[in-house]
C-alpha cells in the first residue's frame, strides 16, 4: 500500500490539538509539515486544510492570540517584543484585547514602544483603528515616563488618520516630551493649515530632535508670512517662557524670506530680526544678523550700525557685513579692507567677493598680504569663491609666502582655478604662468572639481610635513590635538589596549615626527580641559621628549566636555588646524547637545576659519562629522 494510504481522516491530529507553530494558521501548519512531507503528500495535507470546518480555521488565531497572551502574563518583561508585534499582524478583536491588556502586564520602556507600535495593524479596521488611535492617545496624554513618550512616538507615526488625536495631544499632554513628539506627525498640517493656534503649539512644544529637525523647524517657521503671525513670533522672542533653542530657529527661519520680497511681509521679518538684535545673549544676536546677511539688507541699519562695535567679534563680523550689503557701498568695503581691526578686513573680503569692478578685486587681492592669518584665510577662500583669472597671479605669488595650512589652502584654490595640480613648487605655478597666462581660460567647476578629488585621493604633500594623526595627514604647522581622555576612553579595543592607548601610541607617532619650528600643543579632556602648554609651542628636541612622557601619563576618567577642549583650542589665537578625538557624545561642559555644540562651534569659527578635522572612536558621530563639514576638514571613524 502505498504510505498516504496508511492514516485515515479520522487519525488526523486536530487543528487545536497542534503544536504552538501549527495553530497559528491553517496554512501555518501546512508549513510546518512542509519539511516533512514528499511533494505526493503535499496535495492530501492541503485537501484535509480545505475540508476543515471554518470554524477550526478560525480558531487558529484565536488560540495563537490566547497562548501569546499566556506567555505575556507568565513572562512580563521578559516577554518577546516580537510577540506583540504578532499580535497586531493577527489583527482580530482577540488579538487587540490582548495587546490592551498587556498594557498592565509590562513596567518598561521598550516594551510599552513594542504594544504601542503593534497598534498600527489596526489602523485600517474600520471598527478597531480608532479604538487603536483612541487606547493610544490616552496613554500618550498621561504623566507615566514610560509609558507616554512610547505612546506619543507611536502615535505620531500612525499617519493622516491620527491628526486629530495629535493635535490634541499636543495642547493637552502632560509631560513636555509627548507634546514636542506630537509635533512631529504634525508638519503637514500645520504647513497645509498655518493658522496661529498651531503656530502658538509651535512656539511652546517645539524640541529639536524629538519634534523633526532644526531645517524643519525653520521651514515650518518660515511658513508663516501674515504680519500677525511675525508679529507673534516676535513678541516671543522676548518671552521668559521662550527657549534658546525656539528663539535661535525663529531668527535663523527669518532667512527664507529674502529682503524686498514685499513690504508687509519685510514690515514682520524686521521686526523679528530687530527683537533679535536687542536681546543679551551675543549668540542670538550673531543669529539675527547672520539671517539680515542671508536675506541681503535690513532696515534697521541704526541698530546694527551700534552692533557694528560689539564685544563679540563673530557679532561684530556680521554686523559690518550687513550694513555693506544694505548700502551696497564697495567704496566702503575699500575702506574696511584698511581697518586696524582684523574682523572688519574679513568683511570688506567678503563683500569685495561680492562686489564688480577691478578696484574691488585689487583691494581683496591686497588681503593676500594681510597680517593677520585669519584675514589672509578668508581673502583666499573668498578669491575662491569669484573664480577670475586675474587672481591665479596674486595667488601663486601667495603661495610663494605662505606655509602650514593656509599654504594648502591656497593650492587647493589654485587647482581649482586653473584645474591642474603642479604641487607645492612655486617655480612650477610661475613657469605654468608664463607659458599660458595669455588667454588662458578657466575650466568649469566640475572639471576642476574632478582634478581636486584626485588631489584629495593623492594628497602626500611635497614639502609639507609627513606627519598624520590617525590616518588624516597634518600640514598645518600651527596645529592642536584636543584629545578624549573620559571614562569611556578605558573601552578595550584589541590585544588588552584600550582607546585611550591606542590614543595614545597615535599621538607619540605624530610628536616624533613633527619638524622642528612647528607650534603645537595637546588638549585632553574629560570633565575638564587640561592643555600640556597654555599657548602653541614650538617644537624641539627637548620639547619632543618633553611631550612623550606628558601623554605616556594621561589617565582617561570622567566625563566628555567636547565644548571644552574645543574652546581652549580656539582661546590660542594662533591656532589654525584642530585635530579632535573623541568617543561619545558631550555629556559634560556648558553645551552638551550635539546640534546646538555645533552651531556654537561654526559660530566661534566664522572668524577664525579653523579646520578641524575629526576622529570619532566606535561610532559614526553626526556631531563630529558635521563639525568636521563646517570648517572644510576630514572627518573619519575609527574602532
Amino acid at each position: 500500500m502505498h504510505p498516504i494510504q496508511q492514516t485515515s481522516p479520522a487519525q488526523m491530529t486536530p487543528v487545536a490539538q497542534m503544536t504552538p507553530l501549527a495553530t497559528s494558521s491553517a496554512w501555518g501548519w501546512v508549513e510546518g509539515l512542509g519539511g516533512l512531507l514528499s511533494a505526493q503528500r503535499w496535495m492530501l495535507v492541503l485537501m484535509l486544510a480545505l475540508a476543515m470546518p471554518s470554524g477550526a480555521l478560525a480558531a487558529a488565531p484565536q488560540n495563537r492570540a490566547l497562548e501569546i497572551s499566556s506567555t505575556i502574563r507568565r513572562e512580563g518583561d521578559k516577554t518577546p517584543s516580537a510577540l506583540f508585534e504578532e499580535l497586531g499582524v493577527l489583527g482580530s478583536a482577540q488579538a487587540f484585547g490582548v495587546l490592551e491588556r498587556s498594557l498592565s502586564q509590562v513596567k518598561s520602556a521598550s516594551k510599552f514602544g513594542a504594544i504601542f507600535r503593534a497598534m498600527r495593524h489596526f489602523l485600517p479596521d474600520a471598527d478597531l483603528g480608532p479604538k487603536a488611535v483612541r487606547l493610544t492617545l490616552r496613554y500618550a496624554k498621561g504623566r507615566d515616563k514610560a509609558e507616554a513618550p512610547q505612546a506619543a512616538n507611536a502615535l505620531a507615526s500612525f499617519g493622516a488618520g491620527a491628526t486629530e488625536a495629535l493635535l490634541e495631544l499636543a495642547e493637552q499632554g502632560k509631560l513636555p516630551r509627548a507634546r514636542a513628539t506630537a509635533l512631529r506627525g504634525l508638519q503637514a498640517e500645520i504647513l497645509e493649515r498655518g493658522d496661529l493656534d498651531l503656530l502658538d503649539l509651535v512656539l511652546e512644544s517645539w524640541v529639536t530632535p524629538r519634534s523633526g529637525t532644526q531645517a524643519q523647524a525653520c521651514a515650518v517657521l518660515a511658513s508663516f508670512r501674515e504680519l500677525d503671525a511675525l508679529k507673534r513670533m516676535a513678541k516671543f522672542l522676548g518671552s521668559k517662557k521662550a527657549s534658546y533653542q525656539m528663539r535661535q530657529t525663529i531668527l535663523r527661519a527669518m532667512a527664507a524670506h529674502p529682503f524686498g520680497t514685499s513690504a508687509v511681509l519685510d514690515e514682520g521679518v524686521e521686526q523679528v530680526l530687530y527683537r533679535g538684535l536687542q536681546v543679551k545673549d551675543s549668540r542670538l544676536r550673531y543669529y539675527a544678523l547672520d539671517s539680515m546677511a542671508t536675506r541681503g539688507g535690513t532696515e534697521s541699519l541704526p541698530a546694527v550700525t551700534r552692533l557694528t562695535k560689539d564685544k563679540d567679534p563673530a557679532v561684530r563680523r556680521l554686523a559690518l557685513l550687513v550694513v555693506l550689503r544694505s548700502t551696497s557701498n564697495s567704496k566702503g568695503a575699500m575702506g574696511l579692507s584698511r581697518s586696524s581691526d582684523p574682523v572688519a578686513r574679513q568683511a570688506a573680503a567678503i563683500f569685495l567677493a561680492e562686489s564688480s569692478g577691478r578696484d574691488a578685486l585689487g583691494a581683496l587681492h591686497a588681503l593676500l598680504e594681510d597680517e593677520n592669518s585669519s584675514v589672509r584665510a578668508e581673502a583666499i577662500r573668498q578669491i575662491g569663491r569669484r573664480r577670475e583669472v586675474a587672481s591665479i597671479l596674486p595667488l601663486i605669488e601667495c603661495l610663494s609666502r605662505e606655509k602650514g595650512r593656509l599654504r594648502g589652502d591656497v593650492h587647493f584654490v589654485l587647482t581649482m582655478m586653473t584645474g591642474l595640480d603642479l604641487g607645492f613648487r612655486v617655480g612650477s605655478w610661475r613657469s605654468f604662468w608664463r607659458d599660458r597666462g595669455e588667454g588662458f581660460q578657466m575650466p568649469t567647476l566640475e572639471e576642476a572639481r574632478k582634478v581636486a578629488a584626485e588631489l584629495a585621493a593623492n594628497q602626500s604633500e611635497e614639502g609639507m610635513s609627513a606627519v598624520s594623526f590617525y590616518g588624516l595627514t597634518v600640514i598645518s604647522d600651527s596645529f592642536a590635538l584636543v584629545v578624549d581622555t573620559s571614562g569611556s576612553m578605558t573601552a578595550n579595543v584589541k590585544d588588552g589596549k584600550t582607546r585611550l592607548d591606542i590614543a595614545k601610541e597615535q599621538i607619540n607617532q605624530a610628536i616624533k615626527r613633527i619638524r622642528a619650528g612647528s607650534l603645537f600643543n595637546i588638549i585632553p579632556f574629560s570633565d575638564n580641559a587640561f592643555p600640556m602648554e597654555e599657548v602653541l609651542i614650538e617644537m624641539d628636541d627637548s620639547l619632543r621628549e618633553d611631550s612623550v612622557l606628558y601623554v605616556e601619563g594621561l589617565r582617561a576618567a570622567g566625563g566628555t566636555n567636547v565644548y571644552e577642549g574645543l574652546a581652549a583650542a580656539f582661546e590660542d589665537e594662533y591656532v589654525d588646524t584642530i585635530y579632535l578625538l573623541t568617543d561619545g557624545d558631550p555629556s559634560a561642559g556648558a553645551i552638551t547637545d550635539p546640534l546646538a555644540l555645533r552651531e556654537e562651534v561654526e559660530r566661534w569659527n566664522s572668524v577664525r576659519g579653523i579646520r578641524i578635522h575629526c576622529i570619532s572612536v566606535g561610532k559614526a558621530s553626526p556631531l563630529l562629522s558635521g563639525i568636521a563639514d563646517d570648517s572644510g576638514g576630514d572627518y573619519t571613524e575609527v574602532k
